[in-house]
């Protein structure tokens, strides 16, 4: 992934969406609006750098009458949207560096598992990710915030916190289907 500055990580699922707007003789602009998300977003999907997040995907899907799976052509599209989710997170915090640093640790982590992780055991390493970054975000913002917005970041920290909640709770729910 970071060895190639190259590399589209979502060129298939980008070609497969421009083929999708354009047969439906739909405008960047009204897919978005649609979806709920700027045209320079469907723009970013449709090069195939980004990938939807799941709420993103599920209205796409159903717009185009297909499902989740065949739009993003992945064998595991829950895993490849938090994936994307976490790398987001990180690019938030710190930009393009941070997205590759955790790019790098997700191979790492495979590295150490022997190789290859299970789905379910990447998903769960993406969940934790994206977790760490949710509360990294919110640690910047407390730290470095003037004491005048101490309300704002006040409810960006109830916000994460409920963030953090669902994903432990996913994480739980996850892990309690391994053990069965």
């Amino acid at each position: 992934m970071a060895g190639n500055p190259n590399h589209v990580p979502y060129e298939d699922f980008g070609k497969k969406l421009m083929a999708l707007r354009k047969k439906a003789g739909m405008s960047r602009a009204e897919l978005g609006e649609i979806c709920g998300v700027a045209p320079s977003t469907i723009v970013n999907y449709e090069r195939g750098t980004r990938i939807p997040y799941a709420d993103t995907a599920v209205k796409m899907a159903d717009y185009f009458h297909i499902s989740v799976h065949d739009l993003l052509g992945v064998d595991d599209p829950e895993l490849v949207m938090a994936q994307a989710h976490a790398l987001n997170q990180m690019y938030s915090i710190s930009g393009k560096k941070g997205e590759d640093r955790l790019k790098a640790v997700y191979q790492e982590a495979a590295n150490l598992a022997g190789g290859d992780l299970s789905d379910d055991q990447l998903l769960e390493f993406s969940l934790e990710m994206t977790k760490m970054a949710q509360l990294a975000q919110q640690r910047l913002s407390e730290r470095y915030s003037n004491k005048k917005y101490q309300s704002t970041v006040e409810a960006k920290a109830e916000k994460t916190a409920e963030a953090v909640r669902d994903i432990d709770n996913t994480i739980v729910n996850l892990t309690s289907g391994e053990k069965q």
